[in-house]
């Protein structure tokens, strides 16, 4: 059967969310596919099972400082999981030669996944007959056009433009993150949030400024419920509000949270602090939920070869 190594040259390229994607899109075509998880032991918080992915994990190599036995380990595995059906591998490995190696010895394909900053030629010459495909992704939107426009061939085959989702996280991940508690709970706390409003420094009505963006985390004074309630006048858009300070909320604002369902996190740090933690979020930010799945799988097959696909990766029924 066939065997597909997701890689790439640069560290955060979108290969968990790509091996996601194209696993449950081989799958739903009724073919039978795995996503080997990862190429290292105990490296199991890349592709989630949550997804409903069949996710294998290797078990016999803990390094990743490689080594020509470790190769052969990683290829052997390869080569037994897809003795029998599609295998998707999603490589850790940022070093080409080691790629191509593994590609070599395990029977693969190589689908790389680019930016649009890298020398293309370079790698198409390098990874030579192992290349599969080339997928662009986080594609800034505003040359998003033209750069379907000058690479819509062969090898390339995807498109995925640069988007919130991608980098979101839950309300529940923002509390877990920010060291806060709730003053209110919710069953919405697993929602995604793509904007962060800072109250407090806007002359705007507070209606009109959290109404501006869409699932907002709005992050506010414990002391100014005058913006807490003009939060939730936002028309839904306010997901979830952080309260600054470790200061309570009146009775009035909690019993307006629980009658809509936003949830209140409670913080010790100070607005200008919290916001200074919300920037390093993003580096914490998995593929492990349906909404960004989803967002991914759209975005995707808007600019998809199939056809080239299934030839250049050998899959007869797609």
């Amino acid at each position: 059967m066939t065997s597909i190594i997701i890689a790439s040259n640069k560290k955060s390229s979108g290969k968990t969310s790509l091996a996601t994607v194209l696993c449950n899109y081989i799958s739903s075509k009724k073919l039978k596919v795995s996503v080997l998880g990862s190429f290292f032991e105990n490296d199991h918080s890349k592709v989630s099972d949550k997804l409903g992915i069949d996710v294998i994990y290797n078990k016999s190599t803990s390094s990743k400082d490689l080594s020509p036995k470790d190769i052969e380990i990683i290829s052997g595995e390869i080569k037994n999981n897809s003795k029998e059906n599609i295998l998707i591998s999603e490589s850790h490995v940022n070093d080409s030669k080691i790629n191509i190696e593994i590609a070599k010895k395990s029977n693969s394909k190589i689908l790389y996944v680019a930016n649009i900053n890298e020398d293309i030629e370079s790698i198409i010459k390098h990874y030579g007959e192992y290349l599969g495909g080339i997928i662009f992704n986080k594609i800034p939107r505003y040359r998003y056009e033209e750069t379907v426009e000058k690479y819509k061939k062969n090898p390339f085959f995807g498109f995925i433009p640069d988007n919130r989702y991608s980098i979101s996280n839950t309300i529940d991940q923002f509390a877990q993150h920010l060291g806060g508690e709730y003053v209110f709970d919710s069953s919405k706390k697993n929602e995604l949030i793509l904007n962060v409003l800072i109250g407090g420094i806007v002359l705007d009505w507070s209606v009109h400024y959290y109404s501006s963006k869409e699932s907002v985390l709005a992050v506010i004074r414990g002391d100014r419920p005058d913006l807490q309630l003009g939060a939730m006048q936002s028309g839904g858009n306010v997901k979830a509000i952080v309260l600054t300070k470790n200061i309570k909320p009146i009775e009035y604002v909690i019993y307006e949270a629980k009658k809509q369902e936003i949830p209140l996190i409670s913080v010790k740090t100070d607005t200008h602090e919290t916001a200074e933690l919300i920037s390093k979020i993003v580096k914490k930010s998995k593929f492990d939920h349906s909404l960004k799945h989803q967002n991914t799988l759209d975005l995707l097959f808007k600019n998809f070869d199939q056809d080239y696909f299934k030839k250049s990766f050998e899959i007869s029924t797609l």
